[in-house]
C-alpha cells in the first residue's frame, strides 16, 4: 500500500527505523563483520574427541549412501572416474538428492535420528537435510520409535511444550546450513549446529541469525568443525576450492548429446571421487577409532545430569550401532542408495 513506508534518505538510515528493534538496532551502525562474527567455541581434548565421533558418523552415513549421479548415470563425469562401471554407467542409480546428511544428538549424547537432502526425489529445492531432520524430530516428540524413546517422555527434561522440545539438541551436518535450514533450526530452538564444510553461497547466515536473536528466542550456536580440530573440514574446503578452479577447464559433466555442466556448485563437488575419498576415510576412521577420554561425561546447561550422559566410550559404541541401524532398516522410506 503506497505511503505505509515513507521514503527514507540514506542520511536518515544512520538511525534505525522504528520497526528495527533488539539486537539489529544495537548493531545497526556497526561494521558487517561484527554481525557475522560468532566467537569461536573453546573445546578441551575430551569435548573435541566427542564432537569428532559424531562428525565421523554423519560423514560415514553420506559415504555408505553415496550417489554422485547428479546428471544421471550415463554421460561423462571427468571427476568421477573411480565411480564409472562397465558399459559407461556410473555407480549409484537414481539420484534422490545431494550427498548432504544431518544427525541429531540429545543432551545425553544419544542419537535421535538422521536425514538426507532429498531435493531430487521430491522435485523441490527446499528438501534439505537439516530442515527435514527438524521436522522429523517434532514428529517424534509424541511418539516412540524402534531406535530410542520419544523426546517428550524423558522425565529429566522440564516440560516446555513443543517450543522447548529441542532445546538440548545439537545437529551435526556435513555442509554449512542455508537460510531456510538456519531459520527452521532457530524456530525449533535447536541448541547448536556443527557443520563439516563451508558453503560460500550461504554467507554465514547461521552466524547472522545467532547475533540477531535474543536469549529467549536464540538461533542455534554455529560451530565450524575446525573449532575442534577436525581435519576433514579444511580438507573438504581445500578440495572444493580446487574443484572450482578445475571446472573452468574440465567440466563436471558432459552429456551424450554434448550438454556441458561447468558450474562450480558445491553439490557437484560432493559427487566427485575426491569428495568420496574423504568421506570414505572418515567412515573407516569411525570403525577403528581409539577413544582416549573413555569416561568423559559432559553436562549441558543442567539439562543432562552427568549420571545419565553417555561417556565418550559409550558415544563411540552408540554411534557404530546407530550406523548399523541406519544402514540396515532405518531408511525412513526414501534412502539414498549405493
Amino acid at each position: 500500500m503506497p505511503g505505509v513506508y515513507p521514503r527514507t534518505s540514506v542520511t536518515a538510515l544512520e538511525q534505525p527505523p522504528w520497526f528495527i528493534v533488539g539486537p539489529l538496532a544495537e548493531l545497526w551502525n556497526r561494521p558487517v563483520r561484527e554481525l557475522a562474527h560468532v566467537a569461536p567455541s573453546a573445546f578441551g581434548p575430551p569435548e573435541r574427541e566427542r564432537h569428532r565421533i559424531y562428525s565421523l558418523l554423519v560423514m560415514a552415513l553420506v559415504f555408505h549412501y553415496w550417489n554422485g549421479n547428479k546428471r544421471g548415470a550415463v554421460g561423462d563425469y571427468p571427476c568421477r572416474r573411480d565411480q564409472r562401471r562397465a558399459g559407461g554407467f556410473y555407480a549409484g542409480g537414481n539420484y534422490l538428492g545431494h550427498n548432504i546428511a544431518s544427525i541429531a544428538v540429545d543432551g545425553h549424547g544419544r542419537l535421535i535420528d538422521f536425514d538426507f537432502n532429498h531435493n531430487e526425489i521430491f522435485c523441490s529445492s527446499v528438501e534439505h537435510a537439516e530442515s527435514r531432520l527438524v521436522r522429523r524430530l517434532f514428529s517424534l516428540v509424541q511418539l516412540r520409535d524402534d531406535w530410542r524413546p520419544s523426546l517428550s517422555l524423558r522425565p529429566d527434561v522440564p516440560k516446555h511444550g513443543y517450543s522447548g522440545a529441542l532445546q538440548d539438541v545439537t545437529i551435526y551436518t556435513t555442509l554449512e546450513p542455508c537460510a531456510q535450514c538456519a531459520g527452521i533450526m532457530a524456530l525449533g530452538r535447536v541448541r547448536a549446529v556443527i557443520y563439516i564444510q563451508r558453503d560460500p553461497d550461504m554467507y554465514l547466515i547461521t552466524h547472522f541469525l545467532r547475533n540477531l536473536t535474543r536469549p529467549d528466542f536464540r538461533a542455534p550456536l554455529p560451530v565450524s568443525a575446525d573449532a575442534f580440530g577436525f581435519e576433514y573440514f579444511e580438507q573438504l574446503n581445500d578440495a572444493y576450492r580446487k574443484f572450482v578452479r578445475d571446472v573452468e577447464t574440465t567440466p563436471f559433466f558432459i552429456s551424450q548429446d554434448g550438454m556441458i555442466d561447468a558450474a562450480p556448485s558445491v553439490t557437484s563437488f560432493l559427487c566427485t571421487d575426491e569428495a568420496k575419498r574423504l568421506f570414505g576415510r572418515a567412515s573407516e576412521e569411525l570403525s577403528r577409532l581409539s577413544v582416549s577420554h573413555r569416561d568423559f561425561r559432559p553436562v549441558l546447561g543442567g539439562l543432562a545430569p552427568a549420571g545419565r550422559t553417555l561417556t565418550n566410550e559409550e558415544v563411540w559404541e552408540h554411534s557404530k550401532r546407530f550406523l548399523e541401524y541406519a544402514l540396515s532398516h532405518g531408511h525412513r522410506g526414501t534412502p539414498h542408495r549405493q
